[in-house]
């Protein structure tokens, strides 16, 4: 991995969960969204990986995880 796996707070559609993979990976997102909805049509893993990397990973380098936007902001 080229960069620590964040959600990325610019480049993102929805939850920024797959911006900050493709920049962690060193791909371009618009092929790991595609590839996401691809195979969410033929497993449903990719919708539960999503979810779950939604709820644990931190907004860029020190922001919130989508927990912690669920319950309001950030937590010291």
């Amino acid at each position: 991995m080229k960069e620590p796996l964040t959600r990325s707070g610019s480049d993102k559609m929805l939850t920024g969960v797959c911006g900050g993979l493709a920049r962690s990976l060193g791909m371009n997102a618009t092929l790991v969204r595609i590839l996401v909805v691809v195979l969410s049509f033929f497993i449903g893993l990719p919708v539960i990986a999503y979810i779950v990397m939604w709820l644990m990973l931190p907004l860029d380098a020190d922001g919130p995880t989508g927990l912690e936007e669920l319950q309001g902001g950030k937590k010291s």
